[in-house]
Parts: C-alpha cells; structure tokens; sequence
C-alpha cells in the first residue's frame, strides 16, 4: 500500500522524541482541529505527533495542520502528516503512524477525542515511578455530544467506570474496559509483544491491551485526564464512533478473538479463550431490581471462573454458564464456595 509524507509538515527522518502521539483520521476536519490543539496544549513539551490520513484528501487534512500550526504561538512538539493513498484498517494505520515515529512512550489518540492539558506530564511522571511498567491509564470522562451540520456541542458527560482492577489480565479478559485515549504505554511492549493486529477491523486495542499486559503493569492514575468523545443519535453519520456505529461488528470480532484463544495453550491451568468467554458473560448480565442495574465486578468473576479451572472443576459446568449466564455464574459461585468450604 503506498502512502507518502506531506511535504513540509514531515522531516526527511523522524525525530526522537518523549511522548509519540499517533492520530489516525479520515475526513473528519472539525474532530481533527479539536483533537490537534488538545496535544497543542499540553504542558509536557517533548512530543511528536503524527497524523495519519486513512486515504482521504490529502488537501483536507493539511490545510487543518496548517491552521492549527498557525493558531499557536508555543514552540513545543512537532507535527507530521502521513498520507496513505487507500483506506487500510484502523490497526494498521496505527502500525504506520508508529514506524514513522521514535519515541521512549507512545499514545494512540483517535480523531475524535482529547486531553486535559496535563495528561502527558502527568503519565510521563508515572512512568518514572513504575519503571517496570508497560502503560499508564488515567481516569476518564465520556462526553456524549452531537455533531450535524459541521458544528460540534456537548450534550452531557459523566465519569467512565475505571478501577485498578479492570487493568489487569483478568480484569480485562472479559471485555474492552477503557478507550485508547487514556493510555500511555511504553514503546519497549512493541518489540516485546509485537505491533498492532492489522487483521482486525475492530478490537485491536483489546486484544493489543491484553498481549502488553502481560510485559507489565498498567498503572491507574485516577485523575480524569482523557476525554472520550461519544456521537448521539441525532449525529451525523459520518462522525459516528466504531464502538456505536458498529456493535454487531465489535460483536463478532470479539467471538473470532475468543475461538482464537480457545486454540491455545492454557497458561497454569487456565485457557485465555474458555476465561474470556465467562468473564464476558458475566459482564453482560442484567439484574433488574426497582429499576436499577446491579454493576457485576468483571476481576471478581474471572478470579472465580480461575480457581475453579485450576481445581479441575469440569468443563461442562463453566460452558453451560457461558451458554446459561443467570444460572451459570451462580452454580460456579456455589461450586467455588464447596470447594474453599465456605
């Protein structure tokens, strides 16, 4: 697939920078501008941000860089635009936008969403405290708001259920837990766990978040620092989010992802794909009383579902859970409390 650098916005050779901001967009201009000046505006100045253009107009994209060059008077940071020449898959831009960059940490920041302006100083600190670490998570506000007719306004927000404990293996196993937006990461997981998986249309921040993981702790600042940014209904189209555009694709992409790992080795008595799939089950449960939602703690679950494999419960009882989740997770906390005796 062929792509090229714009001219004056991309040096001959990448710098080396703190912080890599990868930003893949396609046509999206007034999303775009609000999600340049939030890198703009952060007080760490050690950064680099690359923005690749998923094969639309190449006009579009740099006149928006130009404008946004243009508007600010800070010298901090450097921004390139690379221009692909055809459509390729979210993953695979983001491996594009990361071979074009060199950086010691890395950040995929989607068109559409932002910063408060201490995001980067803030989890750059935190990883001079975990050193051990593979990524920094900060707290997160989901600003529902609606887009139409070019102009974009917040509807309202509320904060995103985030916790220590849905940043773990098993706190994440069961579903995608938080946005790329809020994380940092070390670049040092690439070459440990491997690029992004391109062959995914959807999920691949999943599936890379549960592969880097595995190298490191993700920290959990509880600062609401990232801003994930959610269309109404009454948005246009074309400015719609993957995650709601697209449920019945997320839907399936998380089945294929599940058989896959069923296909694995299981790892101290525990199978990935056979965790993933009543962790999940379990998330997705609704008990209804006086009209509230009981929140189901996913870490709580999937440690449970462990234990009993490791025992050797058999299989049968944890596959009519994935298949009868009501009465499912309630005969594996039953089976688990005959077995620890209480």
């Amino acid at each position: 697939m062929a792509c090229k650098r714009s001219g004056v916005q991309f040096p001959s050779a990448p710098p080396m920078t703190m912080v890599a901001v990868v930003m893949r967009t396609y046509e999206r201009p007034v999303l775009l501008a609000r999600a340049i000046a939030s890198v703009q505006q952060q007080t760490l100045s050690d950064w680099h941000l690359v923005i690749v253009n998923n094969g639309g107009d190449p006009a579009i994209v740099d006149n928006v860089v130009r404008i946004a060059q243009q508007s600010t008077t800070s010298s901090s940071g450097t921004i390139s635009v690379l221009h692909l020449d055809a459509r390729v898959g979210m993953e695979e831009a983001s491996n594009r936008g990361l071979a074009a960059t060199t950086s010691e940490f890395f950040v995929i920041h989607d068109d559409d969403d932002s910063w408060d302006e201490r995001f980067l100083e803030v989890s750059v600190k935190a990883m001079g405290s975990h050193v051990s670490a593979a990524a920094v998570v900060t707290g997160i506000t989901r600003i529902h708001e609606t887009f139409r007719g070019g102009s974009v306004w917040p509807v309202m927000h509320e904060d995103f259920y985030l916790t220590p404990g849905r940043l773990t293996l098993r706190g994440m196993i069961g579903n995608n837990t938080f946005p790329p937006i809020a994380a940092l990461f070390r670049r040092r997981v690439i070459s440990q766990v491997g690029e992004f998986d391109a062959s995914l249309p959807v999920l691949g921040d999943w599936e890379f978040n549960l592969r880097a993981v595995t190298t490191g702790e993700f920290v959990y600042i509880p600062e609401k620092l990232a801003r994930y940014h959610t269309r109404t209904s009454e948005s246009d189209s074309a400015s719609g989010n993957s995650i709601t555009i697209g449920e019945d694709l997320h839907r399936s992409v998380k089945l294929q992802l599940q058989d896959r790992w069923l296909q694995e080795p299981a790892v101290n008595g525990v199978n990935k794909g056979l965790l993933s799939m009543t962790a999940s089950t379990a998330t997705d449960i609704e008990e209804t009383q006086g009209g509230t939602r009981t929140r189901v703690d996913v870490e709580q679950i999937a440690n449970r579902t462990a234990q009993i494999i490791a025992l050797q419960s058999p299989l049968r009882r944890v596959v009519r859970g994935v298949l009868h989740p009501r009465h499912g997770v309630r005969a594996i906390v039953r089976r688990l409390r005959r077995i620890i005796g209480k």
